[in-house]
């Protein structure tokens, strides 16, 4: 569950919610400047399907002993995250192996610290499970290396391949980002965060994108990736933010809450 404080409540978003949005907004990446990623309704799909293993945790609600309040997703138990993590990316291989890669990758870097891009919303191994996940890295990684051989054309330079592998992999990292951004601030609140950086074509050097909530429900986008403006919006609950005395009573409240649109207008100006 994705939760942040606003006020007196706690607003709450599923991370399969989440995923759908960002899927979403992935779709729309693409105009003269920016160009679409190689396969980008692979890579797309793999957005929209990143956080699929999450289903079991947020329909059960699972609590926080510690804060008396729903777990968050940067509070859970690694272990148990490995193991939902997993579901999805065997998921998406089922459904189309680069969008799987691609979701492995994201994965993945969620415990590299984003392969050394970005450690925002990622998770630090404790040194006793130190051993633990480099079994699990080395393993995913070697599955890794036979995905990518299926998509390799020898005719073609691997270093060029890989790089536009590590292109949609950055555009994966963005889109997440932005989606969480979106769950996590109230569109009628002003907020600015910076991402990236991401390329807008291969070749090209990398920039960063400017989110900044003008307090209006707008989200303004610097500079702007996408065909056009358009509107988006996540699922939400609001609940007060007090201590719940046990699993049961957080699961009762937030399955009695009806869902609200937390609704944004993207836009280039």
């Amino acid at each position: 569950m994705i939760i942040s404080k606003q006020g007196n409540k706690l607003v709450l978003v599923r991370q399969d919610e989440h995923m759908v949005q960002a899927g979403d907004v992935a779709r729309r990446w693409g105009n003269e400047k920016f160009s679409r990623m190689e396969k980008h309704e692979s890579v797309s799909l793999g957005i929209g399907l990143h956080d699929f293993g999450w289903k079991e945790p947020d329909d059960a609600v699972w609590y926080n002993e510690k804060t008396k309040r729903p777990m968050n997703f940067l509070d859970v138990d690694l272990p148990g995250h490995v193991r939902f993590y997993e579901e999805g990316f065997r998921e998406a291989l089922k459904r189309d192996e680069y969008a799987g890669l691609m979701l492995g990758l994201h994965w993945i870097g969620l415990y590299t610290r984003r392969y050394g891009y970005d450690p925002t919303f990622t998770y630090e191994v404790p040194e006793n499970l130190t051993d633990f996940f480099h079994s699990v890295i080395s393993r995913i990684e070697k599955e890794f290396v036979d995905i990518k051989n299926k998509f390799w054309d020898p005719r073609r330079k691997r270093s060029e391949f890989e790089d536009q592998i590590w292109m949609s992999y950055e555009f994966f990292q963005v889109m997440d980002r932005t989606s969480l951004f979106m769950s996590l601030n109230d569109p009628m609140s002003q907020n600015r965060v910076v991402l990236g950086p991401v390329r807008k074509k291969q070749q090209e050097d990398p920039v960063h994108i400017t989110l900044t909530a003008r307090g209006d429900g707008t989200l303004l986008v610097e500079p702007f990736p996408f065909a056009e403006e358009f509107e988006t919006f996540v699922p939400a609950r609001k609940i007060e933010d007090r201590d719940y005395s046990s699993h049961e009573e957080i699961k009762e409240v937030v399955e009695k809450t009806e869902k609200i649109p937390v609704k944004w207008k993207v836009v280039a100006r």
